[in-house]
């Protein structure tokens, strides 16, 4: 089971972002290195201190700990369990940085108001000066849990397949049974839906759920996610909360959310 977890790729390639929700989801300390290296004036601590702090933070016994940082690759590869490697094409990564422009982000102590040109040169080398060391690094930690993750929709299923489903959730019902949709009257909930108290969906919204377990109007919700339905023309990706312990069908539970899904183009995964 992943308790010690870093994870590592090019600048702009989401590793926050995937931090945060594995964070959500398994409530293991979350640890941004950036917010330990920088200041909020923009001037960054010594590396003697950054050292001390990491050293901290590698004695835990659970954390995850996003950042590439290359000096300190092999020090926290020795301590952790489970090493994730974003590896995506520079592209991906550069429109990554382009994003992020202008927002307020919780890795970073301050709002980046333009591209950083020594980002953008990290970027692009990264394959002839960062991959190479990792990748004999990975050869001499073979003993340590290695995924690597080539695009943001493999990341995406791996997070669905091996960290979701399974995974025990608390929430809120916001459209019980027999409610209509806020913008659409005519659509009336014929299954309890609500949304997951503590995690993001990429929408920057609380998580949509369908709640299986009770055929009556509820406020609130404990269940396991057994599912999730994968909307693959739009960024709502809805999980299937059991609360009964049931596992249920494939065929019911398409049946049951086909009024709202209908509208979407979407795979069901288990």
């Amino acid at each position: 089971m992943m308790q010690k977890i870093i994870v590592l790729g090019r600048p702009g390639s989401g590793k926050s972002t995937l931090s945060k929700k594995l964070h959500d989801i398994t409530g293991i300390p979350l640890y941004h290195l950036d917010n330990i290296w920088w200041k909020e004036d923009g001037t960054h601590i010594s590396r003697d201190e950054f050292d001390d702090r990491l050293e901290t933070l590698l004695d835990q016994e659970r954390y995850i700990i996003d950042g590439d940082y290359s000096r300190t690759y092999e020090k926290r590869i020795a301590e952790c369990d489970t090493i994730i490697f974003l590896d995506y094409d520079k592209s991906v990564c550069i429109n990554g940085i382009n994003e992020r422009v202008g927002r307020k982000r919780s890795d970073l102590p301050w709002i980046e108001k333009d591209r950083d040109p020594e980002l953008l040169r990290q970027i692009e080398d990264y394959d002839k000066e960062n991959k190479p060391i990792l990748e004999d690094l990975f050869r001499r930690y073979a003993d340590k849990k290695l995924i690597i993750l080539s695009s943001r929709e493999a990341a995406l299923l791996w997070l669905i397949s091996e960290v979701i489903i399974g995974s025990d959730v608390e929430g809120t019902i916001d459209r019980p049974v027999g409610s209509a949709h806020p913008d659409h009257p005519d659509m009336i909930y014929p299954i309890n839906y609500g949304y997951v108290d503590n995690v993001v969906a990429d929408d920057g919204e609380k998580q949509d759920v369908y709640i299986f377990g009770s055929d009556k109007p509820i406020k609130s919700f404990k269940g396991k996610v057994i599912a999730v339905y994968h909307r693959l023309n739009d960024n709502e990706d809805k999980w299937i909360v059991s609360t009964d312990g049931k596992d249920h069908s494939d065929q019911e539970i398409l049946k049951a959310i086909e009024f709202q899904e209908r509208y979407f183009t979407g795979e069901l995964l288990r």
